[in-house]
């Protein structure tokens, strides 16, 4: 284990949660579905808008991939 005096933010191997820009989930006007992530870097935010009627299938469709990344991670046999 790395000494305090030894930290450094730029070393990959300590880090276990990377910084995420803000994400806001709403509706717009029209009842869609809006996902927006702020850009820190002074840009456009990325907007998706997804109809509501497909806001299940999107996100049933992201539990679908979150469940075999899940299921496909090495077991640790200790």
């Amino acid at each position: 284990m790395a000494q305090s005096n030894d930290f450094s933010w730029s070393d990959e191997a300590l880090i276990v949660v990377k910084r995420v820009d803000a994400i806001a989930v709403y509706k717009n006007p029209q009842g869609d579905i809006v996902v927006r992530q702020e850009s820190r870097a002074g840009d456009e935010d990325n907007i998706v808008i997804v109809p509501a009627q497909y806001a299940y299938t999107l996100v049933e469709s992201m539990q679908r991939l979150l469940k075999g990344q899940l299921f496909s991670l090495p077991v640790d046999p200790r």
